[in-house]
């Protein structure tokens, strides 16, 4: 490439990714933004619309004299597909290159062994790209082309061998032929991530359009299992096989050497209704509990108290460890912090040598992960599809 088309090339980049971020800006909005001059920003945009990345939407009104003309993505640039497989739901959603979600679709997965889970979850992309010609990622009828799926999954992902490990709630999933099924027949290119670290990516990008400058935290997701997501410098942090994170594995009860009891066996839902029945109360589900707790229930509230306790030790490790300055709970347990926050910032300041972290309760709910995964796969084919049509050009 020549030195003229480099800089060309910087120059649609840096107009892009203004563009990536800023949704719908004028020319002279993109000038200020990118510090270039208002020529080399009109030819830029004309090089990105005759390349299909970029498309006017009108002109800014309010502005005294000729009213500027407001660019945006494409939608029909790109796209991304977004799978969050679960215990008891897989759920799905479509995202374009502009960023907006196109279409969403959930599935029951409760009690299915690894195939038919798979089956599941190639139904669940077929029905998010039912205007597409077919799954291999070529342009639908209405624009969006799949050019990576990102797939959110309990467990952790052995990138040499293929397979996901670490998932025991979902039994058979650690198949190598689950994600050989998987990379055949999903559309574009397969990511494969864990579903507490895409939660956590998704905590990122909405403490940024919030404008909070908060680059360094963790996200505990107490549920039916336990599980962290660890953001250091605005980044995800994997460790070096993808592992970091994995606080469920972390022993609680060191007096059975051969099989310790694990944290997430003592802070789980399951663990909640278990010492729920024992105290007496009919739980079928930790909401029942939780709710039980609201009301005045005694034996409930020794219960949340207990679970509150449990979820303060797993979090004095994490805190001892990494020295967040913030805790964001989430998961099905995590998310009712009017009864577990101040329990838990008691315990901690009476552990701890120094003053706790900020510990928040997450907004999000329980399509966390999902969110996560539509963010990951949006980066993903902005950078694809800028790319394969600079190199075109």
């Amino acid at each position: 490439m020549s030195s003229t088309s480099t800089v060309r090339v910087a120059n649609e980049r840096a107009l892009f990714e203004v563009l990536c971020r800023g949704g719908h800006l004028s020319a002279p909005e993109l000038v200020g933004a990118t510090g270039l001059s208002k020529p080399t920003v009109g030819i830029a945009l004309g090089e990105l619309e005759e390349l299909g990345l970029v498309e006017q939407v009108g002109r800014r009104t309010g502005s005294t004299g000729r009213a500027p003309r407001v660019y945006r993505l494409s939608p029909s640039a790109g796209g991304a597909l977004a799978i969050d497989v679960g215990r008891q739901w897989v759920r799905g959603a479509r995202v374009d290159l502009a960023g907006q979600v196109v279409r969403r679709a959930q599935r029951e997965a409760d009690g299915r062994p690894a195939s038919a889970l798979v089956e599941e979850v190639l139904g669940l992309a077929d029905e998010l790209v039912a205007d597409e010609p077919g799954a291999d990622g070529g342009t639908p009828a209405g624009g969006h082309a799949v050019s990576h799926t990102v797939l959110g999954s309990p467990g952790v992902y052995d990138a040499a061998a293929d397979v996901i490990r670490l998932a025991p709630n979902l039994p058979g999933w650690e198949e190598r032929s689950v994600l050989a099924r998987l990379r055949r027949r999903l559309p574009g290119t397969l990511v494969v991530e864990n579903d507490i670290n895409l939660a956590a990516l998704a905590e990122l990008d909405g403490l940024r359009v919030d404008g909070e400058d908060t680059d360094d935290f963790v996200f505990v997701s107490v549920g039916t299992g336990l599980g962290m997501g660890v953001i250091s410098h605005g980044r995800l942090l994997r460790g070096a096989r993808g592992a970091a994170g994995e606080i469920s594995y972390l022993p609680a009860d060191p007096s059975t050497p051969s099989s310790p009891t694990r944290l997430e066996e003592l802070t789980g839902s399951a663990s909640v209704v278990s010492a729920a029945r024992e105290a007496g109360l009919e739980a079928i589900s930790a909401v029942d509990v939780f709710d039980a707790a609201r009301r005045g229930s005694s034996r409930a509230r020794v219960v949340v108290a207990r679970e509150a306790e449990r979820v303060a030790l797993a979090l004095t490790a994490v805190v001892a460890v990494l020295d967040p300055p913030l805790v964001i709970l989430g998961g099905g347990v995590g998310r009712n912090g009017d009864l577990l926050l101040d329990p838990i910032r008691a315990v901690l300041r009476e552990r701890l040598p120094l003053p706790p972290p900020e510990i928040r309760v997450s907004r999000l709910g329980v399509d966390a992960p999902l969110q996560g995964a539509l963010a990951d796969g949006l980066v993903r084919a902005r950078q694809h599809a800028f790319e394969a049509a600079t190199a075109v050009a």
